[in-house]
């Protein structure tokens, strides 16, 4: 049984629902200290422009360590985040060809009521995997206070923790930093994914890789996102 993980992003990207699609097991690993300029609570849609930010704003209740699952909304200073998103979106992607099977269901969800940021990345990231029909057992890394100080011993316990037999390492992980002959050592395996980022009509003439995932959704039919993400990637063994 293959088991991937990673941090929760906000909307991630096409290559992080790939990864999830090729998994027995995803664990969110939610009990990780948040940092700073990733993706953990922004992504990037495309406007007439070119690259749009969409951010989240959090309040960090522990300072420089507060987990990912410790993290609230800023809804005091920033209450029209939501809506700010939700307009960019729409007025971008209204002509998109998922836009009217998608949209209503992000709507929901990002003018729905959350304040730990946690529920609402979980909450979004379950309706993309049921919008894409990608059927994988999601657990979250806190349950089993899953950690590692070294890389390898990190990859061990999520294997151990996810009831796993094969570590999936995502597009750009490097197997320098993980003793492969360890892991195999202790009876599992390391496989990598292997993915070519789909192309697709967009908003420009340029492609633009790397932008959220919600980007080829509303720019294709709901049966075309569903097959231009399966298709785009599958297992190498190493």
């Amino acid at each position: 049984m293959i088991v991937s993980a990673h941090q929760p992003h906000y909307l991630p990207w096409t290559g992080y629902i790939n990864k999830i699609y090729l998994s027995d097991v995803f664990m969110i690993m939610d009990n990780m200290v948040y940092t700073n300029k990733g993706f953990i609570n922004r992504n990037r849609i495309l406007n007439a422009r070119g690259i749009q930010y969409l951010t989240v704003p959090l309040l960090k209740p522990y300072g420089l360590l507060t987990k990912i699952n410790e993290l609230l909304i800023d809804t005091k200073t920033r209450s029209n985040w939501n809506a700010k998103h939700l307009r960019g979106i729409r007025h971008n992607y209204a002509k998109g060809k998922g836009f009217c099977d998608f949209f209503p269901r992000l709507e929901a969800l990002l003018t729905g009521k959350h304040d730990r940021y946690f529920d609402l990345q979980f909450a979004l990231i379950k309706m993309i995997l049921s919008y894409l029909e990608i059927e994988v057992e999601i657990v979250l890394a806190s349950e089993n206070n899953t950690g590692g100080i070294k890389e390898t011993e990190l990859i061990e316990r999520i294997i151990q923790d996810a009831g796993g037999d094969s570590m999936l390492l995502g597009l750009g992980a490097s197997t320098k930093y993980v003793d492969v002959g360890y892991v195999k050592e202790k009876g599992y395996d390391i496989v990598l994914q292997n993915f070519t980022h789909p192309i697709y009509k967009q908003k420009g003439e340029l492609f633009i890789e790397g932008v959220s995932v919600i980007d080829l959704i509303l720019n294709n039919t709901r049966e075309e996102s569903i097959a231009l993400i399966k298709q785009s990637g599958h297992i190498k063994k190493i």
